[in-house]
C-alpha cells in the first residue's frame, strides 16, 4: 500500500478526559524489551542517554519499569514518517510504557502488566522466533481460556489487550544495512536482494508460528493500517531497538491504535471523579529529608495531597484507621522530570498537588507500615466502600497463598497449596483430572524452603521455580531474613528440602552477620542458603546443591551441564598463561564446571582438554552471560586456540543418555542439542562417540 493511502479518521474529538493510556513492552527474555525503551527514552533528553540495561542486574528486567513519554515528543517523532500523520485526534497528554520481565518465572508479573495495560508491545527476535515467554504472553494479551493439557481452543476468547509485534535486531539480519532512526517501512524497501530475502523469509517464519500459537493474522503495517481489523490482525513491526531503526514506526503505529481504541477500551480510560483511584506499590524505602516513600503506578482515577491510603502487608490489609493520629495519608505527591525511567530519575523529581492517572509517582506517607512491594493500593475517599476494597486485597493475598509449594502428608507429594486442595485431595475433581483416593483426607505439610523476597513478583517467581523442582515451602514472605526464618529452616527435615532463599533481600541486623559466616563456610551449615539478585542465579544455585545431593546418593562424583563458550579477548589479551592455559571465555550458553571436557566443533571429534579452574575464586561454575578466566590442562598455543573459537562444555556418555529428563533450562537444552549434533557427525565419520574409543 502507498504511504499517501493511509485511512484518515473522522470521528469527533473525544470531550471527556482522557487518562494516558498504558503500553506493556513484553515478551522473552533477552530479545530487546528494555533496550527498546532505552532508545524511547532519548527522544527529546538533551542532558545525555539513559541506558536501564546498565542498572539492570544482568541486564535482566526483574521487576515492571515506568516510563512516561508526552504527546508532544512522540507526535514530533513520527513527524519524518513516509505517512500521513496530521489527522491524529489522539486527546491524551501521552503514553505510560511500562517494562515487563520477559524470564520464565515472572509469569505472575507478566500477568499483572497485560492485565493494566490498554495496549502492548510484543517483542520478539525476528531471528529467533516465538519462545515459550512470547507465546505466554501472547496468551495472556489474548485472554486465551487454556485447558487442563494447556492446549488453547482460538474460539474461546474473553477479549484481549490490543498489541503490536515488534520484529527486533534486523540489523542482526545478514547483510542488513542498518542507519541510525530510519524508518524501517523505508529501510524494509531500500535493502539488497539478499538481505530482503533473508529478512522476508524471518518474517513469513513469525507469520507461520503466530498463526500455529495465536490464530491470528500477522501484517506488515504499511500493509494493514487500511485493511486492519482487529479481531483477525495484528500488526508487524521491524525494527532495531539498538540502531532506533524503526522507532518512528513503532510510535506512529501505537499512536493511531490508541486513537481507535474502541469505545469500549476509551470508556476504561475516561477518568471518572467519583471513582476509587488505584495502582500498584513498585518500591518502598526510607529517604532522608522524606521519611517513607513509596514509588507506585497509578491506574485508575485521581489522587491529592491528604488523601487516605490502603495498603497490604504480610499481616494483612491496613486502612480505615480510626485513630487519625496514625492513619496513613499522602503528605506529598512527586513526579520524575523529563523521560527519566521512575527507578533512575535520582533527584529528577518534580512536586504536585494532584495527580491524574496513569502516571508513575512517588509518594510520601508517614504512618505506612510494610507495604507489600508489587502489591495493590487504593485511596478511598470518606463514603468509599472500605469492605470491597479490603475483600480486594485480601484476594490478592489469597492467590499469593495458592502459589505455595506444599507436601501431601500422605504421599509426600509436592504440589502448589492451590492444586492440592483443588485436585489431588477433591474427589470432584476426578481422577481423571489428578485426585487421589488415598489422599483424600491428607494434610498440607508446611516444612520446607523458607523463600523470602523484595517484591510480590520475585517472590512469586521463587515460588513457581520452587514447585516445578517438587520442593515444598515452610513460609514465603516479602522482606529481609530474619530470626523467625532462620528457626523455620531448622525445623525442616530432608535436606533436598532445607533451602534458606533470599531474592534481592538479605538479612536484617540482627542475622546478617550469621549468614555472612554460612556463606564463607557453606560446608558447615545444616541447610542451604541461597542469595542473589537475579532469578536464574537462584535457580542455579538450587539445580547445583540438587545435583551434589543426587551425586551423593548415586556415588557419582560430578553432575555436568551442557554449555557452549566462546574464546574472547580481555583487555587486549588472549591468555594468561600458557602452561597450563589459561584464558578469558564468555559463557554462551548453559554452564560449564571445573573437571568438564571442552568439545571442539569442527568435525575432527577431539577435545580440546579439561577444565582446571574457573574465575580467581575457586568458583567451581560459570553459567550463561558470565565472562570468566579459565584454566586447562593444556599448553596455550595458536595452532589449538584461536580469537571467537566456540567449543562446547561436553556431556559424559551415562550422563548424556539421561538428559531428556534431567532440569535443564532453555539455555542448556540448546546447547544440549548441538551437543548431540556433534557428536552423531562424530559417529558417523569416526565411528565413535560419547566415550568409545576408535
Amino acid at each position: 500500500m502507498a504511504p499517501d493511502d493511509v485511512e484518515q479518521t473522522t470521528d469527533d474529538e473525544v470531550k471527556a478526559k482522557l487518562r494516558q493510556p498504558i503500553v506493556a513492552v513484553t515478551g522473552h527474555v533477552d530479545h530487546g524489551k528494555t533496550s527498546l525503551l532505552d532508545h524511547l527514552r532519548r527522544l527529546g533528553e538533551n542532558t545525555g542517554e539513559t541506558n536501564v540495561m546498565d542498572r539492570e542486574v544482568g541486564g535482566i528486567t526483574q521487576e515492571i519499569g515506568v516510563t512516561q513519554i508526552p504527546l508532544s515528543i512522540l507526535t514530533d517523532s513520527i513527524a519524518k514518517m513516509p505517512f500521513k500523520s496530521d489527522a491524529f485526534k489522539f486527546d491524551s497528554p501521552g503514553l505510560i510504557f511500562i517494562d515487563t520481565p520477559g524470564h520464565e518465572s515472572f509469569g505472575s508479573i507478566r500477568k499483572r502488566g497485560g492485565g493494566i495495560a490498554d495496549l502492548a508491545i510484543l517483542v520478539v527476535d525476528i531471528q529467533d522466533g516465538l519462545k515459550p515467554q512470547t507465546i505466554e504472553a501472547i496468551r495472556i494479551l489474548e485472554n486465551f481460556v487454556v485447558d487442563d493439557n494447556n492446549e488453547v481452543d482460538f474460539s474461546k476468547t474473553r477479549g484481549g489487550t490490543p498489541y503490536i509485534v515488534v520484529g527486533n535486531k534486523i540489523d542482526k539480519i545478514h547483510q542488513w544495512e542498518s542507519k541510525q532512526d530510519r524508518s524501517s517501512y523505508t529501510a524494509w524497501t531500500e535493502q539488497s536482494k539478499d538481505a530482503s530475502q533473508y529478512a522476508e523469509r524471518y518474517f513469513n517464519n513469525l507469520v507461520g508460528q503466530f498463526a500455529k500459537e495465536s490464530g491470528k493474522n500477522l501484517v506488515k503495517f504499511w500493509d494493514g493500517l487500511s485493511s486492519f481489523n482487529s479481531e483477525d490482525d495484528r500488526l508487524f513491526v521491524p525494527m532495531s531497538a539498538l540502531k532506533g531503526e524503526g522507532m518512528q514506526d513503532l510510535l506512529f503505529t501505537i499512536l493511531l491504535m490508541a486513537e481507535r481504541l474502541s469505545e469500549e477500551k476509551r470508556e476504561s480510560i475516561t477518568i471518572k471523579p467519583n471513582e476509587v483511584a488505584e495502582g500498584y506499590v513498585l518500591e518502598s524505602r526510607e529517604e532522608v529529608g522524606l521519611g517513607k516513600t513509596i514509588d507506585i503506578i497509578l491506574t485508575k482515577g485521581s489522587i491529592k495531597t491528604g488523601d487516605d491510603v490502603a495498603y497490604n502487608t504480610n499481616e494483612g490489609p491496613v486502612g480505615n484507621i480510626a485513630d487519625e493520629s496514625i492513619r496513613p495519608r499522602i503528605r506529598a505527591i512527586r513526579k520524575p522530570r523529563g523521560l527519566s525511567e521512575m527507578r533512575d530519575a535520582g533527584d529528577r523529581w518534580e512536586s504536585l498537588d494532584i495527580a491524574d492517572s496513569a502516571a508513575g509517582l512517588k509518594l510520601v506517607i508517614p504512618n505506612m507500615e510494610d507495604v507489600l512491594i508489587g502489591s495493590r493500593i487504593f485511596f478511598p475517599k470518606p463514603n468509599d466502600d472500605y469492605n470491597k476494597i479490603r475483600s480486594d486485597m485480601n484476594d490478592e493475598n489469597k492467590k499469593l497463598r495458592e502459589s505455595h509449594p506444599v507436601m501431601c502428608s500422605i504421599c509426600n507429594e509436592v504440589f502448589t497449596s492451590k492444586d492440592f486442595s483443588g485436585i489431588h485431595t477433591n474427589k470432584n475433581a476426578g481422577t481423571k483430572n489428578g485426585f487421589s483416593e488415598q489422599c483424600q483426607y491428607a494434610e498440607a505439610l508446611r516444612k520446607g524452603a523458607v523463600v523470602k523476597a523484595r517484591t510480590i513478583g520475585g517472590l512469586e517467581a521463587v515460588l513457581y521455580e520452587l514447585a516445578k523442582r517438587k520442593i515444598p515451602i515452610s513460609s514465603a514472605e516479602v522482606g529481609p531474613i530474619k530470626k523467625s526464618d532462620l528457626r523455620r529452616i531448622q525445623a525442616t527435615d530432608k535436606p533436598e528440602h532445607r533451602f534458606l532463599i533470599g531474592l534481592s533481600v538479605e538479612g536484617n541486623d540482627q542475622v546478617q552477620g550469621q549468614l555472612e559466616k554460612i556463606l564463607e563456610n557453606k560446608d558447615s551449615a545444616d541447610f542451604h542458603y541461597l542469595q542473589s539478585d537475579l532469578i536464574h542465579q537462584i535457580t542455579e544455585q538450587i539445580d547445583e546443591v540438587l545435583d551434589e545431593i543426587q551425586a551423593k546418593l548415586s556415588g557419582s562424583e560430578q553432575i555436568f551441564k551442557p554449555g557452549q563458550i566462546r574464546h574472547i579477548l580481555y583487555n587486549g589479551m588472549s591468555h594468561f598463561k600458557d602452561k597450563p592455559a589459561a584464558f578469558p571465555v564468555h559463557v554462551l550458553k548453559g554452564q560449564i564446571r571445573v573437571g568438564q571436557e571442552l568439545l571442539r566443533n569442527d568435525g575432527s571429534g577431539k577435545t580440546l582438554g579439561k577444565i582446571l579452574s574457573i574465575g580467581k575464586d575457586g568458583q567451581l561454575t560459570a553459567h550463561q552471560g558470565e565472562k570468566v578466566s579459565i584454566g586447562m590442562n593444556i599448553r596455550f598455543t595458536r595452532s589449538n586456540i584461536s580469537e571467537d573459537d566456540e567449543f562446547y562444555a561436553d556431556i559424559p556418555e551415562k550422563q548424556a543418555a539421561k538428559m531428556k529428563n534431567a532440569k535443564l533450562n532453555d539455555s542448556e537444552k540448546d546447547a544440549f542439542v548441538e551437543i548431540v549434533k556433534i557428536h552423531r557427525e562424530i559417529l558417523q565419520n569416526h565411528g565413535y562417540a560419547w566415550g568409545w574409543s576408535p
